[in-house]
């Protein structure tokens, strides 16, 4: 199965893709918040580097959040716009899943969305038991390991959760960004 797939909710991009078994990434430099004028030129590098063509993929994939607002949008409506050009399957990622991948037990894993507040979900053998937007105090309550989002996101395991999904069926007809807590736009108008 060959998988495009795409994390842009951090401050690094993400752009990994199997094509016949072998595996491409590009990934961002630090600090460069620049996603949408680097994403399209990612796969562009990854399609010449594998001698491939867009329309080599099965299935696109999307990290859909939670994180940053303005970088889910650039992946999400990226890999729909593919994923429709081509009438090919889309899965959804999502970001605190892609923390605690691969890893067993309960614990929480958390996405640091700043002023002591945090993206989180608590992961239990492997399924999300609940996932919320928390304060620190309240996270470390719940008296268990937190795995914290490291940077970059691993591209191979983006891949590896897309064709899990893809494997089960768990296509989404209308891939949409995963938001905890309202963007600080509409806080400030909300005067919260």
């Amino acid at each position: 199965m060959n998988v495009l797939a795409i994390d842009s909710t951090t401050e690094r991009l993400v752009v990994a893709a199997e094509i016949n078994g072998k595996y491409y990434e590009k990934i961002s430099d630090e600090n460069i918040k620049r996603h949408n004028g680097l994403l399209l030129e990612y796969v562009d590098d990854i399609l010449a580097s594998a001698g491939a063509v867009i329309g080599v993929f099965d299935v696109f994939a999307a990290v859909c959040g939670p994180g940053s607002f303005t970088g889910i949008r650039v992946g999400v409506a990226t890999i729909k716009a593919f994923a429709l050009a081509l009438g090919k399957p889309a899965v959804a990622v999502d970001a605190l899943e892609l923390i605690g991948y691969g890893k067993s037990g309960e614990f929480i894993a958390a996405i640091d969305a700043r002023n002591d507040n945090y993206y989180a979900a608590m992961i239990k053998d492997g399924e999300t038991v609940w996932e919320k937007s928390v304060t620190k105090t309240e996270m470390l309550s719940y008296n268990v390991s937190v795995t914290y989002q490291t940077l970059p996101t691993k591209g191979e395991d983006i891949v590896a959760i897309a064709k899990k999904r893809a494997e089960k069926g768990l296509f989404e007809s209308n891939l949409s960004p995963v938001y905890l807590k309202k963007c600080q736009a509409e806080r400030m108008k909300d005067g919260d």
